[in-house]
């Protein structure tokens, strides 16, 4: 999917959960005013990322179309990211829930490659070759989080953060790194903590840690070329997050 497509998705929702949120405002009337936070939320992020990759039966591209490597190939990277991302959440019992979209920016330079024939050395790259490459991968999910109650009624909150959705991606130069143009198996999942402080009555900044993990398998049509992609993400983010029942 592209950008666009995601927040229309984002959109949606978003009103969805805003109804939610009023009609839990009216008849939730024994549940204490400081408890009913309305979230919307942005955020910018800086982390790094390590790709561990197997093509099957696949040509790994250069820019100008020649053809790098083919056949069984294993392949490592790491980059660095940043990214954007926005979201909204509602109070549900002792746990919020919402949604969010992110836009990542992944930059790369080079890829290193493990022949078939060094499998007693384990996953220890004997090659590497040059792979400019900068793309981003564009990512709806659903969130839940649990806050800690030793911050109740504190200027400040910690809570534990988990998403879970899946991604587009646009922007690709090298043929055939994501496969061909047909929709391939996309799914994330993320866990980390928030920890936010109050700086006006409707408005917190905050900070999150956060460990993602993104899965990719090309479409089953593509057989006998097989591509999957195992990413793992490191992320920090900091933003601001208002409480939209305060206005």
């Amino acid at each position: 999917m592209k950008r666009v497509t995601y927040f229309i998705l984002f959109t949606l929702i978003s009103s969805l959960l805003g109804n939610e949120a009023r009609g839990q405002t009216y008849y939730d009337t024994q549940k204490a005013k400081k408890d009913k936070k309305y979230y919307i939320e942005f955020s910018y992020g800086l982390g790094s990322a390590r790709w561990y990759s197997h093509f099957y039966d696949a040509p790994l591209y250069n820019l100008d179309g020649s053809v790098l490597k083919y056949g069984d190939l294993k392949l490592q990277a790491s980059n660095p990211m940043f990214d954007y991302n926005f979201g909204v959440s509602v109070p549900l019992g002792k746990f919020r829930v919402g949604m969010g979209i992110r836009f990542e920016k992944f930059s790369m330079d080079k890829l290193s490659m493990i022949s078939s024939d060094s499998s007693g050395k384990g996953n220890i790259p004997d090659s590497y070759v040059l792979f400019t490459e900068s793309f981003w991968f564009n990512e709806i999910y659903a969130k839940m989080s649990a806050p800690f109650s030793f911050c109740a009624n504190k200027p400040y909150s910690l809570e534990y953060t988990m998403n879970i959705g899946f991604y587009g991606y646009d922007g690709v130069k090298h043929l055939n790194f994501f496969g061909n143009d047909q929709i391939a198996s996309t799914y994330l999942v993320s866990a980390g903590f928030l920890l936010d402080y109050q700086v006006l009555d409707f408005a917190r900044v905050f900070i999150c840690p956060e460990f993602e993990y993104k899965y990719f398998h090309n479409n089953a049509n593509e057989a006998p070329s097989i591509i999957v992609h195992n990413i793992y993400t490191g992320i920090l983010s900091f933003g601001i997050r208002c409480d939209v029942s305060k206005f």
